[in-house]
């Protein structure tokens, strides 16, 4: 796992500054703490951050070139079944001089070009700059779990692993987003492809980018099939088939030159892959858990404790009681764009200690969002609608397009309330998109500025969840809810978060639920056995039945969630005071001051719980503090 960035000038006569490139790749040095190095020829420039788990030689550095320098990469990742490749490439005359899956990538390409992505198993993003066709090609994984991040205009095209790499450009865009900020204030996270600064992008996962003869083309190479069953309807046989993916899924996954760990909550998913990653390694493995003691309605790590001692691990756990205050810009910096999912500050930590002790760490992520296990949002919402008598239905549709033209004549927070409640009433796609959503619309139109509020308001209109949402039209409700989400918050939250956290301290997080041969399978597996009653992840637990206890893998559902309430009106009371001061609030010119400190007195007093509506105000205010108020500071000097 790395850090890579890269420059392309589309003018052949205008060469790569060195500076720059060496600037964007010591932005991203905590991601690669092992090695660096850079590779200038004329107008292409790529550079590398090295965290070394596979051939830890030197035989290893990248970027990386074939044979006779004419195919380079710069890679980061892993290639979870590249061994299945070498002794075909020999026989086609390749030479490989390093054990190293990134190697394996280069004569991949050179054999099958683009198309060699769809034969590769793992997590990545990588940029092959081909000199023989002057064809520049990133790539992304299918699920997303890696990110790369890019900006072209006619001079130039630039990308990274982080949105800060890029910021080492001057000529960056530093206009925002107004879609990207709308749906931070709505999902707490940015969704692929947009970012927060307007031109600059996420490349979409299962995507690649092509650069050659001076265009700029993008390429979908995977999607998630279309919704199928398997034709399996005994329960039994379908939990063997998934115990044999997930088995082979995880021993993949453990494939690695140095010690393999894993974060260990207690939860299904993770106790899943520690139970079953147990039955094929020779030693312990080290697990690691977050406690909060004191605070049993967020503390898991008895269940952790648990598995621990069921399979044996040598179990580590950190009692969460950090200095939030000096934690919280750390957090800020390392997101890289306005990001405020809470359970950021757990991971932030649970990273840090885990990095004294591996390189790489399973983790369970995925799993909820492949087999249902958020059951609040994934279960069938029934459209009250289609329930009323036939008679009544064009009355209750009439009755919403009357309260909408009222709210909008009367521009009312409470008129505003009662649209949104009468649009969820009747149609269950509504209440899908609102069952995670941070601010509701009439909330923001309370808190933003006019002008701010009416282009909030307008890209809301459009937004991502929705357009994934209705794209998915061959499946159930169920499977058109996994899609999205996986679309959507696995990669803009679970995903960002777990990279950038762990990557913070150099630690490689792999995630077996998100294979791509585990994604696949699950969506063509009936819905009734993701979901049966009110039971999440029935099958994986079905599953798990033979290698953990059923009352650990039956209790209520806990999540990897953080005492924010206690928090905010404890330990970081006054830094958020001070941190949204009113001229902060007046300088950023999209909130409304009276408003912001109505929202945290009602908080403070205890007559609302808005933590998280602070929280996404506060680390807003402390993205605008690193990234724009002091960008210069990450421009290359030159």
């Amino acid at each position: 796992m790395c850090g890579i960035s890269g420059v392309y000038c589309f003018d052949p006569k205008t060469p790569v500054r060195q500076s720059l490139l060496q600037r964007m790749t010591d932005l991203i040095a905590h991601r690669g703490p092992d090695d660096f190095g850079y590779y200038v020829d004329g107008n292409i420039g790529l550079g590398h951050r090295r965290l070394s788990i596979i051939d830890l030689s030197a035989a290893g550095h990248q970027p990386m070139s074939n044979e006779d320098g004419t195919v380079w990469i710069t890679y980061n990742g892993e290639c979870y079944n590249y061994l299945d490749f070498p002794a075909d490439l020999r026989s086609r005359g390749h030479q490989l001089k390093s054990t190293s899956d990134t190697e394996t990538l280069i004569h991949l390409y050179e054999e099958y070009g683009p198309e060699f992505l769809k034969k590769i198993d793992g997590m990545y993003a990588f940029a092959i700059w081909d000199a023989r066709r002057q064809r520049l090609l990133l790539a992304r994984d299918r699920l997303g779990i890696k990110p790369l991040f890019y900006y072209y205009d006619h001079q130039h095209l630039i990308f990274a692993s982080e949105l800060k790499a890029l910021l080492a450009d001057p000529t960056l865009p530093s206009t925002l987003n107004e879609t990207a900020l709308s749906d931070f204030l709505h999902f707490m996270s940015i969704p692929d492809p947009e970012t927060i600064f307007k031109g600059v992008k996420k490349l979409l996962p299962g995507h690649y980018l092509c650069v050659e003869n001076g265009r700029v083309k993008e390429y979908q190479y995977w999607d998630i099939p279309s919704f199928h069953t398997n034709g399996q309807s005994d329960l039994q046989a379908v939990c063997d088939q998934f115990d044999t993916l997930f088995q082979k899924t995880v021993t993949s996954h453990l494939l690695a030159d140095v010690p393999v760990g894993a974060f260990l909550s207690g939860g299904v998913d993770s106790s899943s892959i520690v139970a079953v990653a147990n039955r094929q390694v020779t030693t312990p493995m080290m697990t690691f858990a977050s406690t909060f003691r004191g605070l049993s309605e967020f503390d898991e790590s008895p269940y952790a404790r648990e598995v621990a001692s069921l399979c044996q691990t040598e179990h580590h756990e950190f009692n969460l009681t950090p200095n939030l205050v000096e934690a919280l810009p750390k957090i800020a910096w390392h997101a890289d764009e306005p990001f405020a999912i809470s359970s950021s500050f757990a991971l932030y930590f649970l990273a840090q200690m885990a990095r004294q002790h591996v390189k790489v760490v399973l983790t369970g992520d995925g799993g909820d969002e492949v087999f249902a296990g958020y059951t609040w949002r994934h279960v069938h919402f029934p459209e009250i609608n289609n329930r009323l008598p036939l008679a009544f239905r064009p009355l209750l549709k009439e009755v919403v397009t009357i309260a909408d033209l009222w709210n909008i004549k009367r521009s009312s927070h409470r008129a505003g309330r009662l649209v949104e409640k009468l649009r969820q009433a009747t149609s269950s796609d509504e209440r899908y998109v609102q069952s995670f959503i941070c601010y509701q619309n009439y909330e923001l139109e309370g808190l933003l500025l006019p002008e701010a509020w009416q282009s909030i308001n307008k890209a809301w209109s459009q937004n991502i969840t929705q357009r994934y949402y209705d794209q998915f039209q061959d499946g159930d409700q169920l499977a058109r809810k996994l899609y999205t989400d996986i679309k959507t918050t696995l990669v803009s939250e679970m995903l960002t978060k777990v990279d950038r956290m762990t990557m913070a301290f150099g630690l490689e997080a792999r995630v077996p639920f998100l294979d791509h041969h585990v994604v696949e399978w699950a969506f063509r597996v009936p819905g009734e056995y993701k979901i049966r009653g009110t039971e999440g992840k029935y099958l994986v637990k079905k599953t798990m039945e033979r290698y953990l206890p059923a009352e650990l893998l039956y209790r209520p559902k806990h999540g990897f969630n953080v005492p924010m309430k206690v928090w905010m009106r404890d330990q970081l009371r006054e830094f958020i005071h001070d941190t949204l001061t009113e001229q902060a609030i007046k300088t950023r010119e999209l909130f409304q001051v009276n408003a912001i400190k109505r929202l945290m007195q009602e908080h403070s007093q205890g007559t609302q719980d808005a933590s998280n509506k602070i929280f996404v105000l506060l680390m807003l205010e402390l993205w605008f503090q690193h990234f724009v108020d002091k960008r210069h500071l990450l421009y290359d000097s030159e």
